[in-house]
């Protein structure tokens, strides 16, 4: 006998399919994000901002940068709108960048919610400019929408400075300038902070004293003296180098970036005619005091002469162009100055003194050999200078001063662990 009319046949399965539930991501927010930078809804540039960056970090119309400690568990707080009840328990999977991956139970009725949710392993121990993906996924027939979320993640050694010091505001932390940072950072192939500066002042081997044609006027190029960015700029104009304190407020100011660990100071270096005949070198806090340095003149007779270090070679009673001017010969002409920038940087019972366009020097008075003499100069109509007297030599000839070789650090490592273990 048959079936009866419209009846399934035996053994089908009669039961509707179960819908599959969305849960949707509305926001993201990074709970070990620094909350330092500024500035990331305005317009890309160099200049400090005093605008935080926006929260939640990721919706589906904005993705706003993070930085991160490198080394750490990321925490996130994820906003779910559930449109449905889900059959059962559910559990939302993350897989991050380097294997990371969220895991967490999800509640099961509709509506919106609020999880929190900590990797399983932290971020990899190595600076880094990434694109935070986590693609998601959930389990008893839940679809997770957006599938894949992407935030702009800055990674740094420590917290970068939110409240700039520096005059020139070059330590406030901005995505751009810690971006920059991290790439030049990361050249270095080291987490040792010495190495770093080092690697960064590698990339101004010599300083500048007279204005390059090439940099756009606003910046005041070599001294950079601009409320536009300070000596930020400079990372465009590398080969144009700048001032000797405008390199060194421009490495100090990527320290505070990546958040290096270690004290650094911006110190200026001279010697003075009338202080044991400029054997002494003198030595101020440039944050402190800025108008520190060798501004001494005197008169003889009819002439106004003013005392200088010199950069170069000269001779007495001859004249010579200003400072820097490109020669014949394709030399340049001996450059005066006030004084030699250096940061002063100590970490790890370490102590350098990086100076710009010099080097790495291990000690003060090493800073005054950066310069041939003292001299007493007569400065000409046409901006050259006439040498009336020197004062002292700090150097015989154009040799650079001593710097400490990576051999000098090893044996300095070895003695310091010595009498450590002593």
């Amino acid at each position: 006998m048959g079936e009866p009319s419209g009846a399934p046949p035996r053994g089908w399965d009669t039961s509707a399919p179960r819908p599959e539930s969305t849960i949707r991501i509305e926001s993201i927010r990074v709970d070990s994000d620094h909350g330092t930078l500024r500035g990331c809804d305005e317009p890309s540039g160099w200049r400090f901002s005093d605008h935080d960056c926006p929260e939640p970090e990721w919706t589906p119309a904005s993705h706003v940068p993070v930085s991160h400690t490198l080394g750490e568990k990321v925490r996130l707080s994820l906003t779910l709108d559930a449109a449905a009840v889900l059959p059962g328990p559910a559990t939302l999977k993350g897989e991050g960048p380097g294997g990371i991956q969220f895991r967490q139970t999800l509640p099961v009725s509709p509506g919106t919610s609020v999880i929190t949710l900590v990797s399983d392993n932290p971020l990899a121990r190595k600076l880094d400019d990434l694109s935070f993906d986590v693609r998601w996924s959930a389990s008893e027939a839940a679809i997770v929408a957006p599938a894949v979320t992407s935030i702009p993640m800055l990674v740094t050694m420590g917290p970068p400075r939110s409240t700039p010091i520096a005059p020139y505001k070059e330590d406030g932390a901005t995505p751009r300038r810690v971006a920059k940072a991290v790439e030049w950072a990361k050249q270095a192939n080291s987490l040792d902070p010495h190495a770093i500066v080092e690697s960064f002042l590698r990339r101004f081997p010599y300083y500048a004293l007279l204005p390059n044609p090439d940099v756009p006027a606003e910046y005041d190029h070599p001294r950079y003296f601009n409320e536009v960015g300070g000596a930020w700029p400079m990372v465009d104009y590398v080969a144009a180098s700048g001032e000797c304190q405008a390199i060194v407020r421009l490495v100090r100011g990527m320290l505070a970036q990546i958040g290096a660990p270690g004290e650094a100071r911006m110190l200026v270096v001279w010697a003075d005619p009338d202080q044991g005949n400029g054997e002494k070198p003198l030595v101020a806090d440039w944050e402190k005091e800025p108008r520190a340095g060798l501004s001494k003149t005197i008169q003889v007779g009819e002439k106004r002469l003013s005392a200088a270090l010199v950069d170069g070679p000269v001779v007495e009673g001859k004249t010579y162009p200003p400072s820097h001017t490109r020669l014949p010969d394709g030399k340049v002409s001996p450059g005066l100055n006030r004084y030699e920038a250096c940061l002063e940087f100590s970490h790890g019972g370490t102590t350098r003194y990086y100076c710009g366009g010099v080097g790495v020097l291990s000690s003060k008075h090493d800073i005054l050999k950066v310069f041939w003499g003292l001299v007493w100069v007569e400065f000409l109509p046409d901006e050259g200078f006439r040498v009336e007297k020197i004062v002292r030599r700090y150097r015989n000839g154009e040799a650079s001063p001593p710097r400490e070789t990576a051999r000098d650090r090893i044996r300095s490592f070895f003695r310091r662990f010595a009498r450590r273990i002593s």
